[in-house]
């Protein structure tokens, strides 16, 4: 199962309305996301973009605070909001074998112009 699936699998659990706004760009063989930051779009309480990651957490983060920055604050200013999820595989009891996938989820938002980066609990 991708990181994608695992996201949309929470986000449908809770009944939520989704779409995917990123594709597959076939002639450059890669994938694109929306304005280059957001995979998902989530309406929850207002609208979600959300960047879906797997082992490659801190890359990500880097995307959407330094190398996309515009394009955060472009989107944050306009009223969206911005969450990072990443994927990885933690061992449910210490010093056993069974292990699950476990979402870390960051907030992106903007204060003052700044842009601010809140993993949550």
């Amino acid at each position: 199962m991708s990181p994608m699936e695992r996201t949309l699998a929470i986000i449908k659990r809770h009944g939520l309305k989704w779409w995917k706004v990123e594709y597959w760009q076939q002639w450059a063989r890669r994938r694109v996301d929306l304005f280059n930051i957001i995979d998902l779009i989530v309406l929850d309480a207002g609208i979600v973009g959300v960047q879906v990651c797997g082992s490659d957490f801190a890359a990500h983060k880097r995307k959407l605070l330094k190398d996309e920055a515009d394009n955060t604050k472009a989107w944050l200013k306009n009223g969206g909001k911005i969450e990072l999820w990443g994927w990885r595989k933690l061992k449910k009891v210490k010093g056993k074998k069974a292990t699950h996938w476990k979402p870390r989820i960051a907030d992106i938002t903007l204060y003052n112009g700044e842009l601010y980066f809140e993993e949550r609990g």
